[in-house]
């Protein structure tokens, strides 16, 4: 009886919509994500002391002059997400780089296997920083030492240009730090209602993808657009943690991130 009733068309459909998930959802979790140890963290060794020193140097004169933060990754591989893209979400949400009141947060990130770059742009920081100049970041500051395989020239060559629009943006001084942006960086621009829609259901399919069945509740209830990808990794939450996760590259007791939120705003680029 059983073996010959036929499925509803409901019924099909839903399964399909299931299959089509499993075959397109990352099977990274939080859980597989690196905990930051600092604000540089470069898990493939590709960065030397010294520029890890002069890197780090930068990102604490942008926080303690603005209050934005900054963090640097090297990872051998982004893995098993889909893409950098798909990762530095992720991380995003994972690390919640940059101030939970403002979401003033940017991550660098080198994938070494795939040969990938990433920049990811908390939501306050989207506005100083868009796509257009996140890249020419990239293309200028960043992948010229890439190409020589100097590494860590080019992770501070894209920290100190984040730091240039930074600076501008908040009109404070970080020449001594070699804050500059890109000769040809093009301009911050107002956003059009097709950029509004774009980054909604670039919004929307993040959500889908990476699991957000507890986050699509916020659509609807009006709690803004900072929050879908905010929060620390494990144990930390929203504001600074109070046990931290070890010693930064500084030496220095690093107490974790503040919760900064994240949309997907950005730029990547191949080398």
């Amino acid at each position: 009886m059983l073996r010959n009733a036929k499925a509803s068309p409901w019924a099909s459909a839903a399964l399909m919509t299931f299959i089509l998930l499993v075959a397109v959802v990352p099977t990274g979790t939080a859980q597989q994500l690196p905990r930051p140890t600092g604000y540089v963290n470069d898990l493939v060794g590709l960065i030397s002391a010294e520029d890890s020193a002069r890197i780090e140097a930068v990102i604490e004169a942008v926080r303690a002059a603005t209050g934005a933060e900054i963090a640097v990754l090297t990872v051998p591989s982004y893995a098993p997400y889909g893409s950098i893209e798909q990762f530095g979400v992720a991380l995003a949400e994972s690390w919640g780089v940059g101030s939970s009141a403002d979401d003033s947060g940017a991550i660098l990130i080198l994938a070494m296997q795939e040969r990938q770059v990433r920049i990811e742009v908390g939501y306050g920081l989207e506005g100083v920083l868009p796509d257009g100049r996140v890249g020419a970041i990239l293309d200028e500051l960043v992948l010229p030492s890439f190409r020589e395989g100097n590494w860590g020239a080019g992770m501070l060559g894209g920290v100190q240009g984040l730091a240039g629009y930074i600076a501008e943006e908040y009109e404070v001084d970080l020449a001594a730090y070699g804050a500059r942006t890109p000769q040809s960086g093009p301009a911050a621009s107002a956003a059009t209602p097709l950029d509004s829609i774009a980054e909604l259901l670039w919004v929307l399919m993040v959500i889908s993808v990476v699991g957000g069945r507890f986050l699509w509740p916020l659509l609807f209830i009006g709690a803004g657009r900072r929050g879908y990808y905010g929060g620390g990794f494990g144990t930390a939450t929203r504001g600074r943690s109070s046990t931290g996760f070890g010693g930064g590259s500084s030496g220095r007791s690093f107490g974790g991130f503040s919760g900064g939120g994240f949309g997907g705003g950005g730029a990547s680029r191949g080398f």
